[in-house]
């Protein structure tokens, strides 16, 4: 089984021997039960017509795709003994989906050909498969002519440590290659991607700003090893640029593919092969050296060898230096602000910056504002946001209106010189506003939603909310809690809460909390938030306490049968689960829940 098949099951928490497992036949059967191995291929029968995954676009010239999906059933199941926090007192049983693979490989020509891939989100049969994770699999052929630059390269090599030429006839049986690619094959080039589908309008779908199709274009180049005093003195494998930095073969790089609503969700697939992109390592007897292309060098004085990938600011360090152009100033910045590649030096990465954000560049200039701001430079942080501005910054452009406006926020009145700033934002912002920029109306909403603001208008502020939501749905969760925390109004907010709910599970157990409270008591929808939340969390990686709480507190109300039916087998289980998360913070409901667990139990026995 490979490592990442083994990622997808669950771990098994043991505390007996194994001799105590298997002294009775009951337990043995259990125990063996335990270690099946996944259910064949072939029966991950997906419909014709399900849901799918295509993937499509063109494969370089003598490479393969392999495409690997990894199925889960929650019909076909087996049973691990788990012990929450340790206790071996109360062990309890955990249901496990069952899982399955299934493999798709195409392979090019001497020309780039174009591909289409299916991978269907469910399958059938008894188990009703769905899909969980994928990964795309590239490998340069026997036949590419970078493979075939391996081996000369290490026919080279090798007769130069071994300081003889080497006859005409190993040359020949040397430049003879395989049939086929054998994984055990000193120079198998390959590189995984794998690709973990997300559901459409979670948080993480929302931090990347995931769109359909999504369109993926890795460039693959090779890395050739020395090694002068080991047995094998001459390696080459591919690494990616979709990699910023890893040592040799550290981990593959992974990307989440938004899983939506429409039948077919396309994935656009384009690997190209860098084939004169050639990085160096070579072990000397104290320390190891990587040169790149443009010459850029490092060297280490251990086996702690870094590699930055094709295209990145550390991997071009040479070309960077010589460079006039305003990003390259600002990521030479970025390098020796950081201290990774070379050390760090902030004298020079402020140089850097500042020639950067004076020639326009947007990310040097919030830079260089961000740091008069912690310096509590305002006069010079007004500068750069003046420049950041004038090249056509719009959050630049917000902040700037938003200055003579903050004293409002505090309930103050401007006069004056300040009245006259005041009045001159407000008229940009009416401009930004009418442009389309939905910032701007959700900005302007806020302040015509303060009771005490001298543009206050709440049906204007309602209005505003909902076009800059209606054009940019992440605005919903802010207008949400401008309508809760400061105008004291959750009924008039709610149709927000809803949108960002269904968008972010941190916003979804923010609104639980909310319906929870005394005040907005729902048990039936704080019901089916949690359902939502505890259901995704795990796998979007939500912050431990807010999981743990919501554990709790759907656990509590299956329990008590509050806002639907009740359910003590999963609010068994969901109790179990917080007592597990409340090890990695502090919380208040601990005890609660092991009581609760206990009584169960002997209920349940």
């Amino acid at each position: 089984m490979s490592l990442l098949q083994c990622f997808h099951r669950a771990p098994l928490y043991l505390a007996c021997s194994a001799g105590l497992m298997f002294a009775s036949p009951v337990m043995a059967s259990f125990w063996q039960s335990l270690f099946r191995s996944e259910l064949p291929v072939d029966q991950v029968t997906a419909p014709a017509d399900s849901q799918r995954f295509e993937f499509v676009g063109v494969l370089p010239a003598n490479t393969q795709l392999e495409l690997v999906g990894y199925y889960a059933s929650s019909i076909c199941t087996r049973k691990e003994i788990r012990f929450p926090s340790g206790d071996l007192a109360n062990p309890y049983r955990a249901t496990l989906e069952e899982t399955s693979v299934l493999r798709q490989v195409i392979s090019s020509g001497s020309e780039a050909s174009e591909f289409s891939l299916p991978l269907a989100l469910n399958g059938g049969g008894d188990c009703q498969w769905h899909l969980e994770d994928l990964m795309l699999d590239v490998t340069i052929l026997p036949n590419h002519p970078l493979w075939q630059r391996a081996k000369t390269l290490q026919r080279d090599y090798l007769a130069k440590l071994q300081g003889t030429s080497a006859s005409a006839a190993q040359l020949a049986s040397q430049t003879a290659l395989p049939t086929q690619v054998s994984s055990h094959d000193d120079f198998y080039l390959s590189h995984e991607l794998n690709i973990d589908p997300i559901h459409a309008g979670s948080e993480t779908d929302n931090s990347l700003l995931a769109t359909t199709p999504l369109s993926l274009a890795p460039v693959y180049y090779p890395v050739f090893i020395h090694y002068p005093e080991e047995d094998k003195p001459f390696e080459a494998r591919l690494k990616s640029s979709l990699q910023r930095t890893s040592s040799l073969w550290a981990s593959p790089y992974t990307q989440a593919v938004r899983r939506g609503d429409e039948a077919v969700m396309r994935v656009n697939f384009n690997p190209q092969i860098a084939e004169h992109y050639e990085v160096d390592v070579w072990y000397q007897p104290d320390t190891v050296e990587v040169k790149y292309p443009d010459g850029t060098q490092y060297a280490y004085a251990n086996g702690d060898v870094k590699l930055y990938a094709y295209g990145k600011p550390e991997s071009q360090i040479k070309t960077l230096a010589q460079s006039a152009k305003a990003e390259d100033k600002r990521l030479l910045a970025r390098i020796y602000e950081l201290g990774h590649a070379l050390p760090k030096d902030e004298a020079k990465a402020l140089k850097y910056y500042r020639e950067a954000a004076e020639a326009g560049d947007i990310e040097a200039l919030h830079w260089m504002r961000a740091q008069a701001g912690y310096a509590g430079r305002n006069d010079e942080k007004t500068y750069w946001l003046g420049r950041a501005a004038s090249f056509g910054d719009n959050t630049a452009k917000l902040e700037l209106i938003r200055l003579p406006l903050s004293v409002i926020e505090r309930g103050l009145v401007n006069t004056g010189e300040d009245k006259v700033r005041e009045t001159q934002a407000w008229q940009q912002l009416n401009q930004l506003v009418d442009q389309g920029m939905p910032e701007a109306s959700s900005l302007m909403a806020f302040y015509q939603l303060l009771p005490y603001s001298p543009y206050f208008d709440a049906n204007a502020a309602l209005e505003n909310y909902r076009l800059s939501v209606k054009a940019k749905p992440e605005l919903a969760h802010a207008a949400a809690s401008d309508y809760y925390y400061l105008a004291d109004n959750f009924a008039a907010g709610a149709q927000f809460w809803q949108i960002a709910a269904e968008r972010d599970l941190y916003a979804a157990a923010e609104l639980a909390n909310i319906l929870l409270s005394e005040a907005h008591r729902d048990a039936v929808n704080a019901r089916y938030w949690l359902t939502r939340v505890t259901t995704l969390g795990a796998k979007q990686g939500l912050q431990a306490d807010i999981l743990g709480n919501a554990y709790f507190q759907l656990a509590t109300l299956l329990d008590k049968g509050e806002g639907g039916a009740v359910d003590a087998k999963t609010a068994l289980t969901l109790y179990q689960q917080s007592i597990e998360m409340a090890e990695r913070f502090s919380n208040d409901y601990e005890a609660k829940a092991k009581d609760r667990v206990q009584v169960l139990e002997q209920l349940r026995l």
